[in-house]
């Protein structure tokens, strides 16, 4: 939303529900591991558009506590690990009755300079490459190593051979890449055998698309788990 000439407002949400410790979970998890990465979800998308987190809600479907505590608790432990301290953090908890399953909503607001937004930012070719490899349920915690980090997000945002951060949720890494070609209006090649399982959930962002250039990827620069997928050209079959 763009609020005037040189700023623009970047809005992200992310539900969760079912997971936690109550009767009714389906995934049973302490409901601080709940708010941690449910928060990420937003604040990844609000990061990889080139904004910063202003603001940050929960509206959350249980009790305040002990429920609703260990929640926001998981939230702040996240907007720390993103690096993110000045946050105003609001919410609302359910007092009126009683819940048997865990549930919660979050929502995210950024400010961006319009000039550094990475949204349908792609004039040309670019190498389509996936940081981290996708995750979902137990995954999560089992294996934490194979998830992208901030620090690698933050790094690839401030060089302009990056074009494009795309977080991976539920409909898997292909349908991000689809959209991501469909969105700057460019032709998808997508690599036979990446090594990774495109059409699996990314659960809460385990995985993030950066759309880079050819001669940054060649520069080996990108840190952590990475997986070359595809290309996104002007048209014509690629360059493999």
């Amino acid at each position: 939303m763009a609020l005037d000439r040189d700023k623009t407002m970047v809005i992200a949400c992310d539900s969760c529900g079912g997971i936690g410790l109550k009767a009714g979970d389906a995934l049973q998890v302490t409901p601080f591991i709940t708010g941690k990465y449910a928060a990420r979800v937003a604040i990844m998308e609000v990061i990889c558009a080139g904004a910063e987190v202003i603001c940050l809600t929960n509206t959350i479907c249980n009790e305040f506590d002990p429920t609703g505590i260990a929640i926001i608790q998981g939230i702040e432990e996240e907007l720390k690990a993103a690096g993110i301290r000045e946050v105003v953090l609001t919410g609302s908890t359910e007092e009126n009755f009683s819940t048997v399953m865990t549930g919660l909503g979050i929502t995210a607001v950024g400010l961006a300079e319009t000039k550094k937004l990475k949204i349908n930012n792609i004039k040309g070719e670019a190498l389509l490459v996936a940081l981290g490899r996708p995750n979902v349920g137990r995954e999560v915690l089992n294996r934490p190593e194979e998830q992208v980090n901030y620090h690698t997000i933050r790094q690839l945002l401030g060089d302009e051979a990056v074009y494009e951060l795309i977080p991976v949720g539920s409909q898997g890494i292909l349908y991000e890449m689809q959209e991501l070609a469909r969105n700057n209006r460019l032709q998808l090649k997508v690599y036979e055998q990446p090594g990774i399982n495109i059409n699996k959930s990314a659960g809460p962002s385990t995985v993030v698309i950066a759309a880079v250039s050819d001669a940054y990827f060649r520069k080996g620069m990108i840190n952590g788990p990475m997986t070359l997928l595809g290309e996104l050209t002007l048209g014509g079959s690629g360059r493999r």
